[in-house]
């Protein structure tokens, strides 16, 4: 069982996976080092794509007795730079060039791969973004019905600003397709999701009678949880990790 007083010795690798389309993308993986079968995370890396950051919130995660996969979204066409958060330009670009519909595939993709792993529990896959991985993680989530929990802490596109065949519908409308149940995480000073947008959200979550939790953070702008000090909020940090990781223990415990 994963569990926040748990601290194993854990295994890294890189893998190759085959999307829905042909298209063969790396992952990173990491697994506790230690016998299983395991719960597991499909990890949606910030819009900076798979960096120190996300790599470090995956290694922590399998040093509680989680294996984890962060698909590369991106597809090898992700910012060159993804530790630069001194300018967001390239970030910008990228983003704009996302098919999101082809990326919500990658997420799932990755859930597919850890359910055929034998040191993982099938039954016990979650979902977890950040930022553009967190767009992702709540579309993968409308989509899969065996996703045991969904963590999705300030997704950047609830709403996207216009749809088109790479953004077919907005992923804040799709929520009453979710089976798991969802953790949201925003700051009280995230211009992405203002009180009226994130009363919307809560409304739709409530109508649909979808199991949810929601925190916010005073303080917190977007993307605290990112180790720099432009966008920093330690508080914030701490509070919604412990969130997060408790979230899952509860609704991940062996069946």
């Amino acid at each position: 069982m994963a569990n926040s007083n748990t601290s194993l010795p854990i295994r890294t690798s890189t893998v190759i996976l085959r999307t829905f389309d042909g298209v063969k993308i790396s992952a990173f993986v990491t697994e506790p080092d230690a016998p299983g079968p395991h719960p597991a995370i499909v990890f949606g890396a910030e819009a900076m794509g798979l960096n120190k950051f996300g790599r470090r919130v995956a290694s922590d995660m399998a040093a509680l007795g989680y294996v984890t996969i962060t698909p590369d979204y991106y597809r090898g066409n992700g910012p060159s730079q993804p530790d630069n958060y001194n300018d967001f330009s390239e970030v910008m670009v990228a983003i704009g060039a996302l098919d999101f519909r082809s990326a919500t595939y990658d997420v799932l993709t990755g859930a597919d791969w850890l359910r055929a792993q034998p040191q993982v529990d099938a039954a016990r896959v979650a979902v977890w973004g950040y930022c553009t991985g967190g767009t992702l993680a709540m579309l993968a989530a409308s989509l899969d019905r065996k996703l045991a929990a969904t963590v999705l802490f300030f997704p950047s596109q609830p709403r996207f600003e216009k749809l088109s065949v790479k953004c077919p519908a907005h992923p804040m409308d799709l929520v009453w397709s979710i089976t798991s149940p969802v953790l949201l995480i925003y700051g009280n000073q995230d211009p992405i999701m203002p009180p009226a947008l994130l009363a919307e959200f809560r409304k739709n979550l409530d109508q649909w009678s979808i199991r949810h939790e929601i925190c916010i953070y005073d303080g917190a702008g977007h993307a605290f949880c990112a180790e720099v000090e432009q966008l920093h909020n330690a508080d914030a940090a701490a509070a919604s990790w412990k969130a997060a990781t408790g979230f899952l223990e509860r609704h991940m415990a062996p069946r």
